[in-house]
This record gives C-alpha cells, sequence and structure tokens, in this order.
C-alpha cells in the first residue's frame, strides 16, 4: 500500500473519531437517559506507588478489599483469581477502553485503581461494561508524617466515601421457593431485599424500589445521575441481611423485578454522616424524582377484588352445576 494512501486513511479514521466525540452528547440527548444496573462485582487493582512503599501499598489493597467485603453488599476478586488472570498489578488512570478490555476479562461491574502522586492519593473507580467513570476522588496526605503510616488508613476512607455515595442499599432478590420477585400475602404485596450486613435497618423504615438515570458523562455518583422512584414501601422483617418489604406504592408491579435497586434513606443517611469525605456528601442528598403515576397498592387490590369474586362465582357455579346434572 502507497505512503500516500496509509495517510489519507489515518486522516479519516481521525477524522471520523472526532466527529464520533462531537456528536456523542447529542447522540444520548436523542436515545434519552441510560438506566444504571445493579453494581455487584468489584475488582481492586493493586496502589500504584514508589517501589519504597510496597508494603504500604499492599497493606491498602487489603485494607480496601475488606472494606468492600465485610457487610457482604459486594462480591470482590480474590488475589488468586487476579493472578490467574494475569492482572494484579498496580494501575493508575484508566482509559475507556482499557477499562471495558479489563471489565470483560474480570466479569467485573467496577473497576477500583488508586494511586500516589508526591503526597496525594488518588482513587478512581470505572464500570466494567462500558468504561465509564462512576467515582473519584484524593485524599492529601499529611507532609509531617510518614507516607508509609498515612496511605492504608486514607485508602480506606477513599472507598468508603464510594460506598457512602453510591444512591442504593440493596436490591430485589427471588426467594427459590416462591419463584417471582413480587407476592401476595393475606391483601399485602411483599418483595425480599438483599441489604447485606450490618446496615441499620428497623421494622417501619422506609424504603424506596429506584432507577439511577443518566443522560451525560459525568462521573455517575458525583453529580452525573438522577435517581427516580418508583415504588415505596416500608421494612416488615429482617433475617440475616434479608429483608421482607411491604409495598405501598407504585406506578407498576410488573416493573418490579430481580435486581431492581432498593434505596434505604436511613441507611443512606447513616452511611453518608459517618464515612463521607466529601463535603457534597455529607451534607446533601442526591437529586430524585418520583415516577408519575405512582398510585396505592391499596387501589389496585381494591380493583382487583371484584374480579376475584366473580371468578371464583363462576368457578363454583360451573362445579355445582356439573355435579347437579
Amino acid at each position: 500500500m502507497l505512503p500516500s494512501t496509509i495517510n489519507i486513511m489515518h486522516q479519516r479514521s481521525w477524522i471520523f473519531l472526532l466527529l464520533l466525540l462531537w456528536t456523542l452528547p447529542t447522540w444520548a440527548e436523542q436515545v434519552g437517559p441510560v438506566q444504571h444496573p445493579l453494581l455487584r462485582r468489584i475488582t481492586v487493582f493493586p496502589l500504584q506507588a514508589d517501589r519504597s512503599l510496597n508494603d504500604a501499598a499492599e497493606e491498602a489493597w487489603w485494607q480496601v478489599r475488606e472494606a468492600l467485603t465485610e457487610n457482604r453488599r459486594f462480591l470482590v476478586a480474590s488475589k488468586n483469581f487476579m493472578v490467574q488472570k494475569d492482572v494484579y498489578q498496580s494501575r493508575g488512570e484508566l482509559s475507556p477502553a482499557d477499562a471495558i478490555i479489563l471489565g470483560k476479562l474480570l466479569d467485573a461491574h467496577a473497576l477500583v485503581v488508586t494511586y500516589l502522586q508526591s503526597k496525594t492519593l488518588y482513587m478512581k473507580i470505572y464500570e466494567g461494561d462500558y468504561g465509564r467513570l462512576l467515582w473519584q476522588y484524593e485524599f492529601q496526605l499529611q507532609p509531617s508524617i510518614p507516607l508509609a503510616r498515612q496511605i492504608p488508613g486514607a485508602a480506606r476512607k477513599l472507598i468508603m466515601d464510594f460506598v457512602a455515595s453510591i444512591p442504593y442499599q440493596g436490591f430485589v432478590v427471588v426467594d427459590n421457593l416462591i419463584g417471582k420477585p413480587v407476592y401476595s400475602e393475606k391483601d399485602k404485596y411483599l418483595v425480599k431485599v438483599d441489604i447485606g450486613e450490618n446496615a441499620a435497618i428497623e421494622v417501619g423504615d422506609q424504603v424506596q424500589l429506584v432507577r439511577v438515570l443518566s443522560d451525560n458523562l459525568r462521573p455517575l455518583f458525583l453529580d452525573g445521575a438522577t435517581t427516580e422512584v418508583f415504588a415505596e414501601g416500608r421494612v416488615v422483617s429482617e433475617a440475616r441481611g434479608i429483608l421482607n418489604v411491604e409495598i405501598l406504592r407504585v406506578t407498576k408491579l410488573a416493573e418490579i423485578k430481580e435486581a431492581t435497586l432498593v434505596r434505604l434513606p436511613r441507611e443512606l443517611k447513616r452511611l453518608r454522616e459517618s464515612y463521607a469525605i466529601r463535603p457534597a456528601a455529607a451534607s446533601g442528598v442526591d437529586p430524585q424524582l418520583l415516577a408519575p403515576g405512582m398510585t396505592s397498592v391499596d387501589k389496585e387490590i381494591a380493583e382487583k377484588k371484584p374480579l376475584v369474586a366473580s371468578v371464583t362465582f363462576i368457578v363454583n357455579l360451573a362445579a355445582w352445576l356439573i355435579l347437579a346434572f
């Protein structure tokens, strides 16, 4: 192939790339908001720092991993698994392409990278499917204290700020014996919600079933998303990290599916007051909207009762006629 032809092809590739980047925001607006799926599987890469800080970096990796696994909300890739996949190595900032490749390779919903530059510890968390930045923040280390003593604790504080920034604290699960996400008991519609362990939950607490929607490319868990509430309920009981929740208001019961995101307002407030290190996260709440058309479940039950009674009467009448003749 002639050099002039190769140059033309390179120029066309760059023009195509620039056009794609220029039209991406407009395309996103036309398509509409993108719905964020449940974040469950996470891979934490070793901290990137000077070799003299290897021990502190290793301890930081364990601290971050422990913070994510101690409440059983997340499934975190083990060191052995990462070694087998040949990816157990420190990493700094990732490109979207790198994040997508690593996400597919590791079957991860999120990828955590942490790196030290001068006296600042940075942490960034990327979405595994599309390479989008979910969250980022940095922690200024004290110049008067050895860095090795500060790095593990700072890394743990950063990852806990990330946990506190997630706008949901559980998800709908399907009981194998029931076989569906929504079930009824004595004129009540209920769902089971996995919230992990150590959450501050009491019977009667408010529960919201939500969608996390985004129509921009800003970090999703900072200011890049809106939380839409499409169902509300209350905690009926709790056992081993599984809540039984009565649905009180909903747009449509059919919209409640396995892995539906669940927000616990009181637990969210506790997490942010306890662990948020960003001032905006500690003092504020995410933008949220109530989905249009959300009505009381009692109304739906009342509307169904006459139909159920009529069907029951017809079935009983048919049975009586068969027996009579």
